[in-house]
């Protein structure tokens, strides 16, 4: 195990505290432990168990898991291919923007060959993993990624709603974990993506109704399987069922 000291030199955006690299043996277990910065470990080879409030996990070469301020975290590393990694902490302003991510990423290849070159600097270690953090920051946070991702989301709930659209599986089609693209999507469009796919199959079942298809038919065309289960919603979301606004919508004669 490599784990190297840091001066804490207050930077205000983010400031590097703890670093370290080690190749663990089997089971090797920590914790449970609770940290008052943000800790990185990227996995390099092998695979380990990953244990946080939100639930137990499996973390593989080129898999990052986080560890947030205040959380109790266990950690352990496989008994037949016990892991190696390079962690990284830190503090400062910015840090609280990696809360959004999921308790497991994927990480950029390369990233922790170039993090290692820490290693044999003789100073300015923490300006130089200063600047890995920015780093790391720009390629999981850039605008690019921030905007697309949601925007991919409502275009294909758009063209598929009429489906049995599975969120989940939209988000493993992007690569994402699914309550990390959760947050972006609200954040964006100001509703969950179950929100805005109901918005979207009742937005279309009120157009089908005033253009003369029964209440069964919409249901179906919109993609739910049980009428009264469109019903329900269309109520809930209009203040009245589809039977009495088709009724009271319809062109007088």
């Amino acid at each position: 195990m490599m784990n190297i000291i840091l001066e804490d030199k207050g930077f205000e955006e983010f400031s590097p505290c703890n670093f370290g690299c080690e190749d663990c043996d089997a089971c090797h277990r920590f914790g449970p432990h609770v940290r008052n910065h943000y800790l990185i470990h990227f996995v390099t080879s092998g695979r380990g168990r990953f244990e946080t409030p939100r639930g137990v996990y499996t973390v593989s070469e080129g898999e990052a898991f986080l560890i947030r301020p205040g959380e109790v975290t266990v950690y352990e590393a496989d008994a037949a291919e016990p892991w190696s990694y390079v962690w990284l902490g830190f503090r400062g302003r910015l840090s609280e923007k990696f809360s959004e991510l999921p308790d497991i990423f994927v990480y950029e290849k390369g990233f922790t060959s170039e993090l290692c070159e820490a290693f044999d600097i003789d100073a300015g270690k923490e300006e130089y993993l200063t600047g890995m953090i920015f780093k790391l920051y720009a390629h999981i946070f850039g605008e690019k990624i921030r905007s697309d991702h949601p925007n991919k989301v409502a275009s294909y709930i758009n063209a598929h709603y009429m489906e049995d659209v599975s969120i989940s599986a939209v988000a493993e089609k992007l690569g994402l974990d699914r309550k990390y693209l959760a947050r972006i999507f609200k954040s964006k469009f100001g509703v969950s993506m179950r929100e805005y796919l109901i918005n979207k199959r009742l937005h279309e079942a009120k157009k089908l109704l005033l253009r003369g298809y029964t209440v069964e038919e919409c249901a179906y065309i919109v993609g739910y399987s049980d009428y009264f289960g469109f019903s329900k919603a269309f109520k809930r979301r209009y203040g009245a069922s589809p039977t009495k606004y088709r009724s009271d919508t319809a062109p007088r004669g």
